[in-house]
């Protein structure tokens, strides 16, 4: 019965490591990052969307689409997933 009871808990946590789709931390950066660049432009919340995050060595960017903008703002978060700033992607 053991054997049966840890089969499904490696099935299970093998289960929510696999495929695309959001982690919480991600999730929860994505949020950060938008409600931080809302604050940052003025814009309402729910006119802005994280719709990409990649990651490095030495931290992760997401990028953040705003409605109105002409391109997008990125949202930089250290190794652990704090968010250390925010900034416009076109000069001007």
């Amino acid at each position: 019965m053991k054997r049966v009871v840890l089969f499904v808990a490696v099935a299970t946590l093998s289960a929510c490591t696999q495929g695309g789709g959001q982690g919480p931390s991600e999730t929860a950066l994505n949020a950060s990052c938008e409600a931080l660049v809302s604050a940052e432009t003025g814009v309402r919340a729910d006119d802005v969307n994280a719709t990409s995050t990649e990651s490095g060595p030495t931290g992760t960017t997401t990028t953040v689409e705003v409605a109105g903008a002409q391109a997008p703002w990125l949202c930089f978060a250290d190794v652990t997933g704090v968010v250390i700033g925010v900034e416009y992607s076109q000069e001007g």
